[in-house]
């Protein structure tokens, strides 16, 4: 199960998001949503949803993914994730982003892609990051 940063049960998550005020900027609670179905799109593995059992990241001790170069199955796996269960946003490139100022063990990807909003194309950047608990984060 995913755990998120605000926890509680639906009923919980459903009551906060109602006393919430209302999002003066579409635009920025539009970013924020798909960050967050990203995040939790990428920190779900493969198989554990029953509804979409290839929804989710696989675990890197495959023997498919270890008998690749790292990074780049990573990424390509990263990218039809995206592609699939984030029909917001197109275009998607996943790079990997390891340079000398980061960890050199550190899975670091940078994606750019680009969003609609309201007749315009924006391009939308942000990296990702797994952490020391297995999980990605999404920052901008």
């Amino acid at each position: 199960m995913i755990e998120r940063e605000s926890g509680g049960s639906l009923f919980e998550r459903i009551r906060e998001a109602a006393k919430s005020p209302v999002c003066r900027k579409p635009k920025e609670a539009l970013l924020r949503s798909i960050r967050n179905n990203l995040r939790d799109v990428l920190n779900t593995r493969t198989g554990s949803c029953h509804g979409s059992p290839e929804l989710g990241i696989p675990d890197f001790n495959d023997e498919s993914v270890a008998s690749q170069n790292l990074r780049v199955a990573i990424a390509r796996i990263i990218q039809a994730s995206i592609l699939r269960y984030e029909p917001r946003i197109t275009d998607i490139a996943v790079t990997s982003g390891a340079h000398d100022d980061y960890e050199p063990l550190e899975l670091r990807f940078h994606i750019v892609a680009y969003m609609d909003f309201h007749g315009s194309r924006d391009i939308l950047e942000f990296n990702i990051l797994l952490d020391n608990h297995q999980h990605w984060s999404v920052e901008e």
